[in-house]
């Protein structure tokens, strides 16, 4: 019977089970190519695991090639430049409930592992016992009493010759691991989601703004028209003119209820992130910051490896390793040694402390399991079927990384693209929107015409409100997707 080694490395470990022909090329590429450098690249190795693909993995991200080199930094909140967003992200990391629901989890996952490593250790026991008995003896039945104390010292071990014990202490040292790289994650997560809260606040100010300037803006236009209809200079055009400024008057007033509705929702989803009661008064952080940096060129493809989901998954897997070797290890002899020492006497009770009255055996018993109804083998397939959901979902995660991070970097590019286009409609448009009125003054032109030019400019700055809005938050998910900044390829502790 092969029994696991746990002095097999991590990194053998995962491709061992992961070379078995359970998965498929891709799943072994990604999930080996990702241990191979161990927890956060500590151990790395010189083996290509991406020589295992027809298509092998890229050194640097596909989409990164279309970004321009720029300067380091120390985080990714500093590419914003916003001190005010720095400042609620700390507050957040401080007081916020869910976050802190997470690091108690630490908390049970190290006091599990103190029980599991408990059971290496001998366990002593102490008792006192006093017994008071009476017998009749004799015809007469006479009454006989006698007093009985006992003290002892009671010793069990079960001496861990195979490391089953060790295993099973290790694992929950994994499972340590994983709750606090997921505490981590949820760190960074929250920390994401305060900044799009912060920007989706001004956003929606700017929007308020700028419909409130429109509508202003109609409502001049509707006062021309009602004093055209008033002093009697209004034909059927003028009646159509009237009623198309009136629909847009109501349709900005019912844009502008929707933006403030959209405020409100958007400060109090961040005062809750802030662990404050979501009452709607937060005030904002000002402006849409504008990013510090471009992305750098040729980003490499191993800074995913610092994602804590990610090393938490990894724990996850290498805990499941250290389950299936101690349940395998069942089936082995157990070595257990128990002793006892104290003293006894149906005297008096201060002869318990006599050394003459000591008393003490000692033992060792050797136990293998005969046959326990397939119990033993069946936990040793069902941990192996768990391992193999757990290594499964390391390299689903581990694929999802990839896209999310593949995805930001396009979507960066494009939405880059989409900004400049919508500059260049909102200096066309309010242009056009300049010269409709010129020409409506001058009567060349229709009400109908400014309004459309009103529209259109409108359009164009509340579209590229939105897109930076987009390009910031998508920023955001390119920092949680590579597990933090451009630069630190380490994670902090």
């Amino acid at each position: 019977m092969r029994v696991l080694d746990p002095t097999v490395t991590r990194n053998t470990r995962v491709r061992h089970w992961f070379l078995k022909g359970r998965f498929g090329l891709a799943a072994v590429a990604v999930v080996v190519g990702l241990s191979e450098s161990g927890c956060v690249l500590r151990n790395q190795t010189k083996s290509d695991p991406s020589a295992l693909l027809d298509d092998p993995l890229p050194a640097t991200w596909v989409e990164g090639r279309r970004a321009t080199p720029a300067l380091a930094v120390t985080g990714w909140l500093d590419d914003f430049r916003s001190p005010a967003l720095r400042s609620l992200v700390h507050e957040a990391i401080g007081d916020n409930y869910a976050l802190r629901s997470v690091s108690a989890r630490i908390d049970q996952a190290e006091e599990r592992a103190r029980l599991a490593g408990a059971d290496r250790l001998p366990q002593l026991d102490s008792s006192l016992r006093t017994v008071r008995s009476q017998n009749l003896r004799g015809a007469a039945f006479q009454s006989v009493r006698a007093n009985n104390f006992t003290f002892s010292l009671d010793l069990a071990w079960e001496v861990d010759v195979w490391g089953r014990l060790k295993n099973l202490r290790d694992a929950q040292l994994d499972l340590v691991t994983r709750q606090t790289n997921l505490y981590e994650s949820s760190r960074l997560s929250l920390a994401g989601n305060v900044a799009k809260a912060a920007f989706a606040i001004v956003e929606s100010q700017q929007q308020i703004s700028l419909t409130r300037r429109n509508l202003s803006s109609l409502q001049k236009n509707l006062i021309i028209l009602d004093s055209k209809l008033e002093a009697g200079d209004a034909d059927d055009r003028a009646a159509l003119e009237i009623s198309l400024s009136r629909a847009d008057v109501a349709r900005q007033r019912s844009r502008l209820l929707a933006d403030q509705r959209q405020l409100e929702e958007s400060k109090r989803a961040l005062e809750i992130l802030l662990g404050r009661y979501p009452a709607g008064s937060i005030a904002s952080i000002g402006q849409l910051p504008s990013l510090k940096r471009e992305i750098p060129e040729g980003l490499p493809s191993e800074l995913l490896l610092r994602r804590p989901d990610l090393l938490a998954a990894e724990a996850d897997v290498d805990s499941a390793l250290k389950e299936l070797a101690a349940t395998r290890k069942e089936l082995l002899p157990a070595f257990r040694i128990t002793g006892s020492a104290g003293t006894s006497t149906t005297d008096e009770f201060g002869d318990l402390f006599d050394i003459q009255n000591l008393v003490w055996s000692i033992g060792q018993n050797l136990a293998r399991p005969l046959y326990a109804g397939g119990r033993i083998r069946a936990e040793i397939r069902l941990d192996q079927a768990e391992l193999d959901e757990l290594a499964s979902d390391y390299a689903e995660a581990a694929l999802g990384a990839f896209a999310e991070v593949e995805n930001a970097l396009a979507a960066e590019w494009y939405l880059r693209g989409q900004v400049a286009a919508l500059n260049t409609a909102v200096v066309e448009s309010r242009r056009a929107e300049s010269l409709s009125l010129d020409r409506y003054e001058g009567g060349l032109a229709d009400i109908i015409t400014v309004l459309e030019s009103q529209r259109r400019a409108f359009d164009a700055e509340s579209a590229l409100l939105s897109a930076k809005l987009e390009l910031l938050t998508n920023r955001v998910d390119l920092y949680l997707a590579l597990g933090g900044d451009f630069d630190h390829f380490m994670i902090e502790k």
